[in-house]
């Protein structure tokens, strides 16, 4: 039977409104409990006994804990279950809310900035996306004025500090300056490293600090709070613009993202100032921009690289291919722009253009060319993109050899590579195209064909019906006929 109390307060909030979940929530009831209660006409003649009192005994020891730990009912009902408490998870719950709600949230003091003094910026994960068939990253970039919510946003495909570099210079391009300081969390690009008070800075992105003159601030790690204007924003980037619009490339989507911000989110009333955006903007005091762009090339971002041994090199997700002459050694690796560019010492060895991908291997064939018994790589897809390098046409081959062999076919791949040390790369290629014609997807049937081309032998393969003979000149040969009885006592 549910109280008398709870079925007029069940029906109470129920005809103001309230959702029945949420009715069940606030009062500690079942949901099947409060779906009766309202859906009954009459209120219940008899009271059901409180059963608070079985938790009676346990009650000091759940507010002790409640007052040192922020546990949940479930751990706490876990732990006097050991005790010998012995009823229901509802009563506990409802004496768990009594106790923490008691307990005062902890507060802070919203910090408001005076006009020029700080932005805050930080990135956000947009998932992934396809253009031209390429599955890409997405982030969004977005800086905010703290004293006016002038909002700047752009989208990129990559977070790194030649990126994050040229969407500071764009945002102080729409403000049409500069503030004092710009608040960030603890992102790599702009801190290396962070122990308590020692901060070691970026050297490359405090050289572009420098040059338009405003200090970075670190907030306080475990405190988003502290960087709550820049955070809250891509709840409504999200909803307000991103969600819903449809765009052809990353140009289109910021040219949409700047329509955007022009005529609705730096135009609307902001729910914390209670004014519009470009209004307090006229009032920010922002540093001009001086006259001298910054170089880009001067955020050139560096870092040490270990090639392997198949003559590739790993760069954000993707691997890069680099003379043969320079594997296994310590490269470093540049970005300019789109530009991924790789140096042993002071020497350019390779220029690539940044992938965006994850897992693609981007490779240069002039790298492999002239490589003396190449140290062929462990993984399949690495081998197979060196083999494509060799026969550019044979993927048809690949297919169906790895269909043939599944886990063999590295064997067979590097098998028919190998022969390459001893013909010509033509008559390798040629080998494998009448391979394929045969039906024929292994390396025993390719060598084969090699050999015959080479005048020397064929041999059988069970992969397809080839007619296999030896030097041609056998076939002139005579055969003595014999009769018979010659054979029949060949039997005896």
């Amino acid at each position: 039977m549910i109280k008398i109390e709870d079925w007029y307060m069940i029906n109470h909030m129920h005809k103001q409104g309230v959702p029945k979940a949420r009715i069940a929530r606030d009062l500690g009831l079942d949901r099947k409990t409060v779906y009766n209660a309202i859906r009954g006409d009459e209120c219940p003649k008899h009271d059901r006994k409180s059963r608070g009192f079985i938790l009676d005994p346990y009650k000091e020891y759940v507010k002790q804990r409640l007052d040192k730990y922020d546990l949940t009912g479930t751990r706490i009902l876990r732990e006097i279950h050991e005790q010998g408490y012995t009823g229901s998870y509802t009563v506990l719950k409802r004496y768990v809310r009594q106790v923490k709600g008691a307990k005062p949230k902890p507060a802070f003091v919203r910090f408001e900035t005076e006009p020029g003094e700080q932005a805050q910026v930080d990135w956000s994960d947009f998932g992934w996306i396809e253009f031209d068939g390429k599955r890409m990253m997405l982030w969004c970039f977005s800086m905010i004025l703290g004293y006016s919510r002038t909002l700047y946003m752009e989208f990129t495909h990559s977070q790194n500090l030649v990126s994050l570099g040229q969407a500071h210079k764009n945002a102080f391009r729409y403000f049409g300056g500069v503030t004092n300081t710009i608040l960030y969390d603890n992102m790599k690009t702009v801190v290396l490293s962070r122990e308590g008070d020692n901060i070691l800075w970026n050297p490359g992105f405090m050289d572009f600090a420098s040059h338009y003159g405003f200090i970075p601030r670190l907030c306080l790690p475990g405190r988003k709070e502290t960087k709550g204007k820049v955070e809250r924003p891509y709840s409504y980037i999200r909803s307000s613009f991103f969600e819903g619009t449809e765009f052809s490339s990353l140009a289109d989507l910021n040219e949409k993202g700047r329509s955007w911000l022009d005529n609705v989110a730096n135009v609307r009333i902001h729910a914390t100032t209670g004014a519009v955006p470009f209004d307090r903007l006229k009032e920010e005091k922002l540093n001009p921009l001086r006259n001298e762009d910054y170089l880009m090339e001067r955020l050139e971002h560096s870092e040490m690289r270990k090639s392997s041994k198949d003559c590739y090199i790993s760069f954000e997700g993707n691997r890069y291919s680099i003379p043969y002459q320079y594997s296994c050694r310590d490269l470093a690796v540049k970005l300019r722009g789109e530009e991924l560019r790789i140096f042993y010492g002071d020497e350019l060895i390779a220029t690539h253009r940044l992938s965006y991908q994850k897992g693609q291997m981007i490779t240069d064939p002039k790298h492999f060319v002239g490589i003396p018994k190449p140290a062929y790589p462990s993984g399949v897809r690495a081998i197979r993109e060196l083999f494509l390098v060799q026969f550019p046409n044979a993927n048809p081959f690949l297919d169906g050899l790895v269909k043939a062999k599944y886990g063999n076919a590295r064997y067979h791949i590097l098998q028919v590579l190998s022969l390459l040390d001893d013909h010509p790369q033509d008559l390798v290629q040629s080998a494998i195209d009448k391979a394929m014609l045969y039906g024929a997807f292994d390396c025993s049937t390719v060598r084969n064909i090699c050999r015959q081309e080479d005048g020397g032998f064929l041999c059988v393969s069970n992969q397809g019906e080839i007619a296999l003979t030896q030097k041609t000149s056998l076939l002139s040969e005579s055969v003595e006929e014999r009769s018979l009885n010659y054979y029949s006592q060949l039997e005896g």
